[in-house]
């Protein structure tokens, strides 16, 4: 079990406790529900550290049973066969669907990943078609940060915000963005972390010099610090990651007018301090328009919902 704490605008903190069970049902009721075909859908989750799979009676409802968690593994063929395993030894087929999350860029046709500094071994493999083909249903594949921001629209904190983004402070810092106006709108995954901020000489993973992330990317500060970032107490580091990361909500605030972002990732949801700092930090520098930041409500589930919520969500919406 992990406590999430939870800061509104009034000052309250809510403590929200998560149990993680294989046999587990998590719930969060939307306001809004609709006439669905009934599953079983499969929502697929893989991060850079861990895989999670849940399945899902409904597309109308975040509500679903975690099938399993285990460490992501870096080579795509194990991963691939853990998956068929798994899936099988549990007799899931037939499905009427599977929606797949995953931190890497998808390519534009979302049948594959281009570009995975921590999965590079994903890179050009046909996942979307090798999942189809096993288990002979229909697949959907999106940038985790699509996919949690598609739960967060439907579910969670950005429900009738029509220009929003969601943003990650993970492993590495990534983001999705939707902009709306009334029934219209189109979804992207964006490079946030890979920002380029003046006068920063450090070089990324991704092979550039001067990325956001070299500042904000659980990974690359562990092999820079030593540690884990949630061992670092000192208050000039948080001052400073929580300076640079502002700049990079502001630069995109600007480029793209969005009013609310949704925020998650493990950084983010251990350190309950940093997103009030954040907002401070933001709201200084941006005069006009104001950009809101929302705790993201669904936490690190969002983005598995949100890889089920692909299966409800036209091809055409969601710019690869």
């Amino acid at each position: 079990m992990r406590n999430i704490a939870v800061f509104s605008t009034m000052g309250i903190v809510l403590v929200l406790s998560v149990v993680y069970d294989t046999n587990a049902e998590y719930s969060m009721q939307p306001q809004q529900t609709k006439e669905q075909q009934r599953g079983p859908y499969l929502g697929i989750d893989i991060g850079g550290s861990n895989t999670r799979v849940g399945f899902f009676p409904s597309l109308a409802s975040p509500d679903f049973t975690l099938i399993a968690k285990f460490p992501t593994r870096q080579n795509y063929e194990l991963q691939l066969q853990n998956l068929v395993s798994l899936l099988q030894e549990r007799n899931m087929s037939p499905v009427i669907g599977i929606g797949l999350s995953i931190a890497a860029r998808i390519a534009k046709d979302g049948r594959s990943v281009i570009f995975g500094p921590n999965l590079p071994e994903y890179i050009g493999k046909p996942f979307a078609q090798d999942l189809s083909d096993r288990f002979a249903c229909p697949v959907r594949l999106a940038h985790d940060t699509v996919c949690g921001l598609l739960a967060e629209t439907r579910f969670g904190s950005l429900q009738a915000v029509e220009r929003c983004a969601y943003l990650t402070v993970s492993t590495g810092t990534g983001a999705a963005l939707q902009l709306g106006k009334g029934s219209t709108r189109l979804i992207s995954s964006i490079e946030i972390g890979h920002q380029v901020l003046d006068g920063n000489s450090l070089q990324c993973l991704c092979g550039m010099v001067g990325c956001l992330e070299t500042y904000t990317g659980g990974r690359q500060l562990e092999l820079r610090y030593g540690r884990p970032v949630e061992h670092i107490t000192d208050i000039a580091f948080w001052d400073s990651f929580t300076d640079k990361l502002a700049i990079g909500l502001v630069n995109l605030a600007q480029l793209t007018r969005i009013d609310v972002v949704a925020v998650s990732g493990a950084i983010a949801l251990n350190q309950v301090f940093l997103l009030p700092l954040l907002q401070q930090k933001v709201t200084a520098i941006l005069k006009q328009p104001s950009l809101s930041l929302r705790p993201a409500a669904l936490g690190e589930i969002a983005p598995l919902v949100g890889a089920a919520a692909l299966l409800d969500v036209p091809e055409n919406v969601i710019l690869h």
